[in-house]
């Protein structure tokens, strides 16, 4: 009975251990469970900062993106938008960029226009003449100008001192601050709905400016503007007169025989025009400027649409022609 007893006791003894082993094993279970699985942790770690390094990078997008024609200098905290934004197309067949003070078209910067007939005007592209190039590109002057207004923007100029003057020494108007030079004006260079008057387009396009940037103040006029010269009085009557457009020509012909079978002299008063008789005497008046110049017909072109007579390099320089390659005139015919 006593031995009964004992081992009763062990059995007993041994089931108490065994229960409390098998308790103990299916609680640690229980804990390994509601653990979070390491590779769970590092992944949603490698999540945040992925996030992070997401927001960091478009943080940095942002600050590397610059709207055109804005200009941030060193050391600037302002984050004020830009005011003047660039709208590029294409104008009578040449590359132009219209520039935009808050939504509103102020200038409109033309390009050289690229055709059969312009290649008279073009010489061999040389590496020396690329920055020059650059400078005619419409855009690059646009983007220029449009950084000139927004820094002006931002520095909270007094748009009361913008003005326009004549500047004898270059000869063309210039739009500025009393400390700042903003743009010059030039046969590229004209109101979006052009005047056709340089002058004009400067005291509008000022205007514009002004206005687009805190005053309601108009100016009225241009101090020192110069007249525009009287057309010269032809010898004789006007037979009839047309309108439209001119070019010119002259490197790559000079020294060449002319339809009429003299040496082409680009330096000359002389032009092409298609029917004209040879020898005929047209007063010649660019409408951009009010310059004019009296040229002999000797040549046959261009074939262009929409232009109507060709001039010579001489000539055309006489009426500010050349820079732009092209431009409005009116033809007096003369007797």
């Amino acid at each position: 009975m006593r031995n009964k007893l004992v081992l009763t006791g062990l059995a007993a003894a041994l089931t108490v251990s065994v229960v409390s082993a098998l308790s103990t094993s299916e609680a640690n279970q229980t804990l390994e469970v509601e653990k979070p699985a390491p590779e769970t942790v590092r992944e949603q770690d490698a999540s945040i900062e992925t996030s992070d390094e997401a927001d960091v990078s478009e943080e940095v997008q942002d600050a590397d993106v610059v709207k055109v024609g804005d200009s941030q200098p060193k050391g600037a905290v302002s984050n004020k938008p830009a005011i003047a934004k660039i709208h590029a197309y294409e104008k009578s067949g040449r590359p132009a960029a219209t520039l935009y003070v808050r939504n509103i078209p102020v200038v409109t910067f033309l390009g050289t226009e690229k055709s059969a007939e312009t290649e008279k005007v073009a010489t061999t592209k040389s590496e020396t003449a690329q920055p020059e190039a650059n400078q005619q590109d419409p855009v690059w002057r646009a983007t220029t100008i449009a950084a000139k207004i927004n820094q002006l923007d931002r520095d909270g100029v007094d748009a009361n001192n913008i003005k326009v003057i004549w500047d004898k020494e270059r000869e063309s108007y210039v739009i500025k601050t009393s400390d700042a030079h903003i743009l010059e004006m030039s046969e590229l260079t004209i109101l979006p709905k052009t005047t056709k008057d340089m002058g004009d387009d400067a005291l509008k396009i000022t205007n514009l400016l002004r206005r687009q940037m805190g005053t309601t103040v108009a100016l009225k006029d241009i101090p020192g503007r110069p007249k525009p010269p009287a057309p010269a009085v032809a010898a004789t009557s006007v037979r009839y007169q047309v309108s439209g457009e001119a070019s010119w020509y002259g490197p790559g012909f000079h020294g060449n025989y002319t339809a009429n079978g003299e040496v082409y002299n680009q330096y000359a008063l002389t032009a092409a025009h298609k029917t004209l008789p040879f020898g005929t005497r047209v007063r010649v008046t660019n409408l951009y400027n009010g310059r004019s110049v009296v040229v002999r017909i000797n040549d046959r072109g261009p074939f262009t649409p929409g232009r109507i007579i060709d001039l010579s390099q001489g000539a055309a320089q006489l009426i500010g022609v050349t820079s732009s390659g092209v431009a409005p005139v009116q033809m007096d015919i003369l007797q």
